[in-house]
């Protein structure tokens, strides 16, 4: 009887025991459910947030694509662009080049031609000084000084009329000042395209000057050029750019018309103790350059 008992009441607390499992699973479950339920829109939710996402990812591709091939046309364009402007420069400055060269074949051109000129002239004075009465001196005297003439006349006219000149302009300064203010008048054009570039001396301009005609030059407040020759107190002033009337300069020179295209006249000037006194008015031959 007591054994039956037993077994009863162990019976009923296993059952009792698996009922209260079972309501705690099942209440583990309810709660499980509900997170679960609860959680659901939220990962609804981050669904949609990363399906939007993938769209704006999606559309921010697609620009930069179309943003590459935009970028592709303007790097095309840019490189046409920068072939024509080579081609441009090339052309331009093959253009420069050759009015360059003309130029400098002009200049060559009117040396040329000067010292033709002058290379008649030092004829003429060598037959004028032939022509020259010697003083009476003995038969045998005159005999050996015309047979030595007659010797040296040939010589004279077939040599070396460069050495010639260069020995009678070294001797003369006022020759010398007459052949280098001829040779400004031709040639100040030269100069003053030099001025308009870099320079950093005074013999910058002057270094196209024939060294025979021995060139000594300075330059007054950056704007006028004064050029000179050994022992001679008169100077040639020529205007490195236009100057205006208030300049202290202006005096020396003529004004041009607008659109006349003036002679290259330089100003010829007396040096006398430290100052200068106008001998002859030149022209402002720099207005008439054109730009660089």
């Amino acid at each position: 009887m007591s054994v039956s008992v037993l077994m009863q009441s162990a019976g009923i607390a296993l059952t009792l025991v698996v009922g209260v499992c079972v309501v705690y699973a099942i209440v583990q479950m309810r709660r499980a459910y509900a997170e679960q339920k609860e959680n659901l829109p939220r990962a609804i939710s981050a669904v949609e947030e990363f399906q939007k996402t993938q769209d704006e990812f999606k559309s921010f591709l697609l620009r930069i694509e179309s943003d590459g091939r935009a970028l592709q046309k303007i790097t095309l364009q840019v490189e046409v662009a920068v072939a024509a402007l080579r081609e441009t420069f090339s052309s331009s400055m093959r253009a420069a080049t050759d009015r360059q060269t003309e130029a400098i074949e002009n200049i060559r051109d009117h040396i040329d031609s000067q010292e033709e000129r002058l290379a008649r002239l030092l004829e003429s004075i060598s037959e004028t000084l032939q022509t020259i009465p010697q003083p009476e001196q003995s038969g045998h005297y005159q005999q050996s000084h015309q047979s030595h003439q007659s010797q040296q006349v040939p010589r004279l006219q077939i040599g070396d009329h460069s050495r010639l000149r260069r020995e009678v302009l070294s001797q003369d300064p006022e020759l010398r000042f007459s052949v280098l203010k001829e040779w400004m008048s031709v040639n100040a054009l030269a100069i003053l395209h030099r001025a308009s570039r870099t320079w950093t001396s005074v013999n910058d301009l002057i270094a196209n000057v024939p060294p025979y005609l021995e060139p000594e030059a300075e330059v007054l407040n950056d704007c006028v050029l004064l050029i000179g020759t050994r022992e001679h107190s008169e100077v040639l002033a020529v205007p490195l750019h236009a100057l205006s009337s208030s300049s202290e300069f202006s005096h020396w020179f003529d004004s041009t018309l607008a659109g006349q295209s003036p002679p290259h006249l330089p100003a010829v000037l007396m040096r006398s103790h430290g100052r200068f006194k106008l001998v002859t008015k030149g022209t402002n031959s720099a207005t008439g350059l054109p730009a660089a």
